[in-house]
């Protein structure tokens, strides 16, 4: 079978989404609830060992807390085969791997929740999202660069999801992140259902103004906006001209331009806008997110 012709998994195409709304590290783990190690229900829990004994740092706690309030079946599951592996000696590192898998799997599970969210939610989760682009850009790191996510995509399923995941080591400032961006999604899956916000889809106003700020963010980012255009013609060409494409986009400077572009679209527009994409993007409905995010640069 040729490169072109390889299959991509779900994994795959969600990266390829993600690259375009600003893939930061923790933006590619949408998948992996399906691919890492499955949360099973133990038996019989010792119930004199906890989470909290071995994850006792404010970022874990706080996320586990909401965890339980967005997901409770989800909590339980997680805290029985934590106190199963605790039990079988694992550390404090192979703990948080399970905190994080059972995290990115409710970025799929809550997805359609997202659709019912006050604007306040989409916008703690964009501003998040860009500060994140804006530290890593400031650090210089390798995770602005589209080869670094490139990498990862040539990865099989097996390959990624540990590869991946030993990037967020237990009480490191990425993992940290992770934890408190995927709470900001919890928070909004909660706030969703108590509020029922019933946004209307997106009209020709809204995509007026999204493509106005996108030639906007073109004009003064002329280099973005070429690393956007030459990616959205890869985009139905094949795989590895997709990927050829992500390999000279600066993400980092992508999930900027994402949050500025959004921070200036008026309240309402916002909300129709993310309750339309955002549920999208967390199930990987990959050719109805690139279509949107083209209108978003007024690509085509």
């Amino acid at each position: 079978m040729s490169a072109i012709d390889r299959p991509r998994t779900g994994l795959q195409w969600g990266l390829i989404t993600l690259v375009v709304v600003s893939v930061l590290v923790a933006l590619s783990f949408y998948w992996l609830g399906g691919t890492g190690t499955k949360i099973v229900a133990a038996e019989k829990p010792n119930q004199t060992v906890s989470l909290a004994s071995v994850l006792s740092d404010r970022v874990s706690r706080d996320y586990l807390a909401k965890l339980e309030n967005a997901a409770p079946e989800t909590a339980e599951k997680l805290r029985r085969e934590a106190v199963l592996s605790i039990e079988d000696g694992a550390d404090s590192d192979q703990i948080a791997e399970i905190v994080l898998q059972a995290t990115f799997s409710q970025f799929q599970a809550k997805a359609f929740d997202l659709q019912y969210a006050p604007v306040g939610s989409y916008d703690a989760i964009i501003a998040k999202f860009s500060g994140g682009a804006s530290d890593l850009k400031a650090a210089n790191s390798d995770w602005c660069k589209g080869l670094t996510i490139q990498s990862f995509l040539k990865q099989s399923d097996d390959e990624l999801v540990p590869s991946l995941l030993s990037n967020f080591p237990y009480k490191s400032a990425q993992y940290d992140w992770v934890l408190e961006w995927s709470g900001l999604f919890l928070d909004a899956s909660v706030a969703a259902r108590a509020s029922q916000t019933r946004h209307r889809q997106p009209n020709s106003r809204d995509e007026f103004l999204l493509q106005q700020e996108g030639l906007g963010m073109g004009s003064s980012q002329w280099g973005l906006a070429l690393q956007i255009a030459a990616f959205a013609n890869a985009e139905g060409q094949s795989f590895d001209a997709m990927q050829d494409a992500i390999e000279q986009i600066n993400v980092c400077d992508l999930g900027i331009a994402i949050g500025a572009v959004s921070k200036r679209l008026p309240e309402d527009t916002r909300g129709r806008i993310w309750a339309d994409l955002m549920p999208e993007i967390m199930v990987g409905n990959t050719p109805y997110a690139l279509a949107r995010i083209q209108d978003y640069f007024f690509i085509g």
